[in-house]
């Protein structure tokens, strides 16, 4: 089988390089040969000597995609505008597709997925999503005589890094996220990842391979770490949490709830203990219980391996131009089936809020009392040290409903003496009823 690739980035260059390493070892997986003939990547001299024997270089995607010898296209180039072009030309001139590339299935994979069974070619993306966790093949393949019912996790390092210093060391966010730059964790322009729009799209794709449903990035909600305070990331562990990104795809009463916030997870959880750049997927099903993933989420070596991964998969179950027999998202397209969705409002939960107020006599029984007459009931209720006339008080709720706690928020904000927003998060519940 011959292959093309698209784009000679960090990724990119590491996957062939690591081809070319590691060609014995793939030979020994498969018998169909694997070779990769042309490679198409703006600055042509970049990769003219890193690429294998009588691979032609090109500064012209179309070449490839259009390329009749090539049976399967590595798309790296990234975006959702030339990527979404190429690869629906290379699905429609017959070729099987490998990306990385989560942001264009998040926003285009319906169309994309219905291009690749009307052509009867695969496309695979065990890249896409916590590249050293093989989260797709295992709901996929491993999983797939499960209803799953719940896939929660750490799905983007550079925020665990961030969150991880602030949580360890007491960093300022500005300054965590400055050495999550330097050591190569987050981008020059981290917005994807800080925003919670990364994992959003990692999330999307999960929740339709667990539970047979369209990808749909619109239904998903996500809040990133941009806002999150040092204070809170403190008061978390001194109330036995660590608060982390989580990205969370649950079915509840026949619905689906896909959503990605800072919450507090107990630290007595595993997501919890998952430090740095790591990433951590726990999934339950009715029949294998409950798994626990845990790997790097980034990496030019550790992107190659989900990458070949692919192609192996590829070069063993199937032939150019005819799918793998495994349908691309794990059900059949005829048992996909739409689903209504939950929104944050909709739920209940444990939550945790903090808000600034005078230090002075009655301040605490008055915000008690806003509690109880909104009947939300209270875990714990604590007052941290005295700072120049004002205090942080910091409470957990026993479970309520979200619109049941927005309701005592004007009133809670009125207690507060300096006008802060009063800060909620959400305490994460990994064993829902």
């Amino acid at each position: 089988m011959k292959i093309g690739i698209l784009g000679f980035g960090h990724v990119a260059s590491a996957t062939v390089q690591a081809m070319m390493s590691n060609r014995d070892l793939i030979a020994s997986k498969t018998d169909t040969p694997l070779e990769i003939v042309k490679l198409a990547t703006r600055t042509v001299t970049r990769a003219t000597n890193r690429v294998p024997p009588g691979c032609e270089v090109t500064d012209d995607c179309w070449a490839v995609v259009n390329d009749p010898e090539i049976d399967i296209v590595i798309e790296l180039i990234g975006g959702t505008t030339l990527a979404k072009e190429l690869v629906m030309r290379a699905i429609s001139n017959g070729k099987h597709v490998i990306t990385a590339n989560k942001a264009l299935l998040a926003y285009c994979g319906e169309e994309i997925m219905a291009l690749a069974d009307q052509y009867g070619v695969c496309v695979l993306f065990e890249a896409a999503v916590a590249v050293s966790i093989p989260i797709i093949k295992t709901l996929k393949s491993s999983a797939a005589a499960n209803h799953v019912t719940s896939v929660v996790g750490i799905l983007n390092g550079t925020s665990n890094y961030i969150l991880s210093q602030m949580s360890e060391h007491g960093t300022e966010f500005n300054d965590a996220l400055a050495q999550a730059q330097e050591k190569g964790f987050a981008e020059a322009d981290p917005t994807l990842d800080i925003n919670g729009e990364d994992a959003a799209h990692k999330i999307t794709l999960l929740a339709s391979l667990a539970f047979g449903i369209p990808i749909r990035f619109d239904a998903t909600c996500f809040k990133g770490t941009s806002g999150v305070e040092r204070a809170d990331t403190q008061f978390a562990k001194r109330l036995g949490y660590e608060l982390k990104l989580i990205a969370q795809a649950r079915l509840e009463n026949n619905k689906a709830y896909v959503a990605v916030a800072p919450m507090l997870v107990p630290q007595t959880e595993l997501l919890a203990q998952v430090h740095g750049s790591m990433n951590g997927i726990s999934i339950a099903g009715d029949l294998f219980g409950s798994a626990f993933f845990y790997g790097s989420g980034a990496g030019g070596k550790q992107t190659s391996s989900a990458i070949l991964a692919d192609l192996i998969e590829l070069a063993q179950h199937a032939k150019p131009g005819q799918s793998a027999g495994t349908p691309n998202l794990g059900f059949r397209k005829a048992a996909l089936k739409p689903i209504e969705y939950l929104l944050p409002h909709e739920r209940s939960s444990q939550f945790y809020l903090r808000l600034r107020v005078e230090d002075k006599v009655g301040v605490l029984a008055e915000v008690s009392t806003i509690f109880a007459n909104a009947e939300v009931s209270l875990s714990t209720l604590l007052q941290d040290e005295s700072e120049q006339g004002l205090t942080d008080l910091i409470a957990t709720t026993h479970v309520t409903s979200w619109a049941q706690l927005q309701s005592i928020l004007p009133a809670l904000q009125q207690a507060s003496a300096v006008g802060q927003p009063v800060i909620v998060y959400t305490i994460l519940d990994e064993h829902p009823a």
